[in-house]
């Protein structure tokens, strides 16, 4: 295949090229600082130099890291060659780590809130306090809640983490909150159903894999470094890569065909496929047969879903269907990669449909658990938190949620909630208000309706916040508690990204802390000792807990601390899974998960909620640029070098019928909201299709180069109500985060 005169080797061989120069990491810290602004760091150590081991904390790869340092500042950071996860580099986020940590914008101390109002463009007027205020100002509005409304008044919007999850078991509430719903619950409900697995992606075998078929996976065009790296290393060794995704991406530049499908159909293409696969007996048959349940009930469903009929849904001719579908079944190892919010990912009302054809589609090819397939990694036992300190008996929480995630039985007892439907319950206070809230790196721009979850805000009468950078969340705290960045903090992580064997990395401080900041740990441990709860973390220290985790591997916080590569291995041979934590102990096909709890057990077709009208003629595609992390690395001076704002992204022949020009400022509208944008022109997106990148549009004045940069997608995602979130039928409770269509004129 020829990419504008090069061949694909040439090609391959100008990418990798490119790749080994956005790795070289120390060029990019030269020339760039903000002139206007000195550091006064709270605290330093001159005397700190040589090298420290870390691991990104900028994503959740968790790349192992090395950093050098000089006269007490971070000067460099590579990758360290003998992870299993960036194998010696990072991507071009984690080497610009170095910015955010120097990043004079960062919180530097504990602040209080005197102005009353909130919201955009009002001034919190903070003033300093000491973490004993802080702390005390926070124990205080969370007791006046549970006081005055109950236990269930409070809420947590944070991920997990030990220490918070004891802090909220122990005041009672049900109301813990994370982005889940708008990332990859559905993918989670279909893992937990047919495979019995928890609640994290698969890891990838992308390198030695002979056939990629990707349905809006994208990870190489957003620098996910393990997948990026092994995405080319699978493309110079020989396979083929084929794309199926409404715009053109860099993975999608690189592969051998880009079949650009209409949005939300995926789902349609994956059935016919299925059919085909089945009713040619292209199949693994022993595998199936040795590790699979249902195919006859299987074969019998997908009977009427011919390439014809799927053509006609998703604007593929029938005969590409067809061939896609045979390539995919004999060119082994073949995969179906996914990862987060791809085709089956919580964009659509169908897709956990398409998660479940994805998770079938991989049986029957081998490509669950086998090499060049989706492998369960292989972790570490980590000793649990409530192993090591045995809690005391804590109040049963009320069932019954603010979001109404407790009605998903399958996503439910994982407690992640639903980001989508929290604006609408706390606007309306039903099932019963939240009148207090901590939210810890939970960014506003995070949510649907993010203008409409702004009023909502201002419905709770205490919201603290934790996080590293002053973010719109911050503008809407009475409390701000100011934590380290990740290259300040100690501890040690698995690889659960990319995991073939146990395997964890140690974190050393890089640099002794800059400003006075404290841990979560010792955020959530100070809180509950001013709220009378000290007890409940009486004998509780990290310490003790790593001490108690390492020791249970084999190994100790010594031995770690002192290891040469910073790095402990238990590497063993790959011996792939056979029994699988379902009800029949297989990879169930026909989901026995599904069935008991209400749901299809085998994938229908199903159409997206929203479809192209009069009103709103463009369907709503949503990307994240390479360089950025969400909405968290727009302040980094290095990051906004390369992508400062984001734009509306449309059909160049598309724009020219409609009058509008490359650069021009236009309107972007749905049924929720309006944004301003400027317009950019591109060949490689369908006509009917309009893609803005997440992470802009931040409003808080503190982030002195984000502030006022592009526009936030999230104001046009409409949120959706718990009674229509039910009404679904979806058991992943999927946000729905671009099933829904736009119009776009000039501004």
């Amino acid at each position: 295949m020829k990419r504008n005169g090069l061949s694909r080797r040439e090609f391959l061989r100008a990418s990798a090229a490119a790749a080994a120069a956005g790795a070289a990491g120390s060029f990019v810290l030269q020339g760039c600082a903000r002139q206007e602004t000195e550091i006064e760091p709270y605290r330093t150590d001159e005397t700190l130099g040589g090298e420290r081991f870390s691991y990104c904390g900028v994503c959740s790869a968790n790349c192992a890291m090395i950093g050098h340092v000089a006269a007490g500042r971070l000067v460099q950071l590579r990758g360290n060659p003998d992870d299993q996860v960036g194998r010696g580099k990072l991507c071009v986020k984690g080497y610009s780590a170095i910015k955010d940590l120097y990043d004079p914008d960062r919180l530097k101390y504990p602040m209080m809130r005197t102005e009353a109002r909130k919201g955009p463009g009002i001034d919190p007027k903070w003033v300093k306090v000491s973490w004993e205020e802080a702390l005390q100002t926070t124990a205080d509005g969370f007791n006046d809640a549970i006081e005055s409304h109950g236990p269930e008044t409070v809420a947590f919007f944070s991920r997990g983490h030990d220490w918070m999850n004891r802090l909220r078991d122990a005041i009672g509430t049900p109301n813990h909150l994370m982005h889940h719903s708008t990332c990859f619950t559905t993918h989670t409900a279909v893992w937990r159903a047919c495979l019995g697995m928890g609640n994290r992606p698969f890891m990838l075998d992308i390198a030695r894999a002979k056939y990629l078929l990707s349905f809006g996976w994208d990870m190489p065009s957003k620098a996910k470094n393990m997948s990026a790296r092994d995405y080319v290393a699978a493309l110079s060794d020989g396979a083929k890569s084929v794309v199926v995704d409404p715009r053109l991406t860099v993975t999608g530049t690189m592969a051998d065909e880009w079949i650009p499908i209409k949005p939300g159909t995926d789902l349609a293409f994956m059935l016919a496929m299925i059919r085909i696969i089945v009713n040619e007996e292209l199949y693994d048959a022993e595998l199936v047969e040795s590790t699979t349940y249902g195919l006859d009930r299987l074969r019998a469903q997908v009977q009427d879903y011919t390439p014809q009929w799927a053509s006609g849904i998703t604007g593929i001719d029938a005969a590409v269907i067809t061939r896609v579908a045979r390539e995919f079944a004999t060119t082994r190892p073949a995969l179906i990669p996914n990862h987060k919010r791809d085709a089956g990912g919580p964009n659509y009302s169908n897709s956990w449909r398409a998660a479940h054809c994805m998770v079938i589609l991989n049986a029957m090819v081998g490509a669950i658990d086998h090499p060049g397939g989706q492998i369960v990694p292989r972790r570490p036992y980590l000793k649990p938190f409530n192993a090591v300190f045995p809690p005391p008996e804590f109040p049963k929480p009320r069932t019954e949620r603010i979001d109404g995630f407790e009605k998903h039985p399958i996503v439910g007892p994982t407690r992640r909630g639903d980001f989508s439907t929290v604006t609408d319950a706390l606007l309306t206070g039903k099932p019963y208000p939240i009148k207090a809230a901590l939210f810890r790196k939970h960014n506003v721009l995070a949510f649907p309706d993010a203008t409409r979850f702004v009023e909502a805000l201002k419905k709770i009468d205490f919201i603290a916040v934790c996080d590293v950078w002053p973010s719109e969340m911050v503008q809407m705290a009475d409390v701000v508690f100011p934590e380290p960045y990740f290259l300040e903090t100690s501890g040690f992580g698995d690889r659960d990204y990319h995991e073939f064997y146990p395997q964890i990395a140690l974190r050393q401080p890089m640099v002794p802390p800059l400003y006075d900041t404290r841990g979560y740990g010792g955020i959530i441990s100070g809180i509950a000792d001013a709220m009378g709860l000290g007890h409940i973390f009486e004998g509780v220290s990290s310490s003790t807990l790593w001490d108690e985790q390492l020791k249970a591997m084999g190994t100790s916080w010594q031995e770690l601390n002192n290891s040469p590569n910073g790095l402990w291995s238990d590497e063993k041979p790959f011996v792939p899974t056979t029994e699988f934590k379902t009800p029949s102990g297989k990879i169930e096909l026909y989901s026995t998960v599904f069935e008991e709890h209400g749901y299809d057990p085998l994938p229908l077709w199903q159409e997206k909620r929203e479809l192209p009208s009069d009103q709103y003629p463009f369907y709503m595609l949503i990307s994240r640029p390479p360089m950025h992390k969400m909405s968290q690395t727009q302040n980094n001076e290095l990051m906004a070098q390369t992508y400062l704002e984001n734009a509306v992204i449309m059909n160049r022949d598309r724009a020219r019928q409609l009058g509008l020009e490359q650069g021009r400022q236009v309107y972007v509208e749905s049924r929720a909201g309006r944004i301003r944008l400027k317009l950019q022109l591109e060949e490689g997106i369908r006509p009917d299709c309009v893609c803005i990148e997440h992470g802009f549009g931040h409003w808080s004045p503190s982030l002195s180069i984000a502030h006022q940069k592009g526009a936030n997608e999230g104001d046009l995602i409409p949120h959706l109500s718990i009674e229509e979130m039910v009404a679904l039928k979806d058991p992943g409770a999927g946000a729905c985060m671009t099933d829904f269509c736009v119009s776009v004129r000039s501004a």
